[in-house]
């Protein structure tokens, strides 16, 4: 399987009490579906699998896979810390029909590289589908290194992907070089969407799609056309968006985004708030400007 285009870290909405909205969530997959969406990952950082237990994981997945009833792939977030959490979702995902599962490096702990190719290595050999690897130095405080990564594919067949949330635009060629023409590229940075495509990428997991989905179709729809100067005005007026969001938790920002144009996202579970009217109002500006927003 090619993973590429626009893919959406779709939110997990929550009720007034703080349980997840099922509802809610059905309505967005349609929205974003609607939207063009090339595929949907499911309880990733944007959905924050770090405010789920690993129960409401399972059922995050189970609610986008048979609510995107195959109009597109749904790839699964694990979440987990440990190779036997993250395989408990993962095997979850794979009987509900998941496309590919989606591996974090571990959090909290700092690891070497040795401890990383164990790490993915012994998920990979253990679970019976496809798997895409997920680089967020800056969040997790592990990085994989192009000769890692190069390793890593080398001894795994059923990795198929990276999801580089780095914004080491370096790093990112170094990527394309080593295993670029084994394995797909994404991007996992709303900013460098269009950079990481001229570069090689084959798509991007990008947050603010789950507010204007049809924006960043309309930024691969452009880039395949060759139409680089159409491609480049979308990149400007999501950036806009994207800078709206400041330096708030996520998936504040999102939700309040969402909730803008009317669509129910709820309010995020502590220890993130919700957005305050000021922030808020900055974002409302941002969708004027960018036409989602009268």
């Amino acid at each position: 399987m090619k993973v590429k285009g626009s893919i959406t870290p779709i939110v997990t909405p929550f009720d007034p009490k703080e349980d997840l909205d099922e509802e809610a969530l059905k309505n967005i997959v349609d929205y974003l579906i609607k939207g063009g969406v090339n595929g949907l990952f499911a309880a990733g950082t944007a959905g924050a699998f770090y405010l789920l237990t690993p129960e409401e994981r399972k059922r995050v997945i189970s609610i986008v896979v048979e609510r995107s009833g195959g109009r597109v792939p749904v790839y699964a977030g694990t979440g987990g810390i440990t190779v036997r959490e993250n395989l408990d979702i993962a095997k979850h995902a794979k009987g509900v029909g998941a496309n590919a599962t989606v591996i974090l490096t571990p959090y909290y702990v700092k690891v070497d590289d040795e401890e990383l190719f164990q790490y993915f290595t012994a998920f990979a050999s253990a679970v019976d589908m496809e798997v895409i690897l997920y680089n967020n130095p800056a969040r997790a405080g592990n990085n994989i290194s192009p000769a890692l990564l190069e390793r890593i594919v080398n001894e795994n067949s059923n990795v198929i992907a990276i999801k580089d949330s780095s914004g080491d635009l370096v790093q990112y060629g170094e990527y394309i070089m080593k295993v670029g023409k084994k394995i797909s590229m994404v991007s996992g940075k709303d900013e460098l969407m269009l950079a990481s495509l001229t570069m090689g990428g084959n798509g991007v997991v990008s947050a603010v799609s789950n507010v204007v989905p049809e924006l960043v179709s309309k930024i691969f729809m452009f880039f395949e056309k060759g139409d680089l100067k159409k491609a480049q005005e979308i990149q400007s007026r999501l950036s806009v968006l994207k800078r709206s969001f400041g330096g708030a938790a996520y998936p504040a920002p999102i939700l309040a985004a969402l909730d803008l144009i009317g669509i129910r996202a709820g309010k995020p579970r502590l220890p993130v708030l919700p957005l305050g009217d000021e922030q808020k109002e900055k974002i409302r500006q941002s969708l004027k400007t960018i036409g989602k927003l009268q």
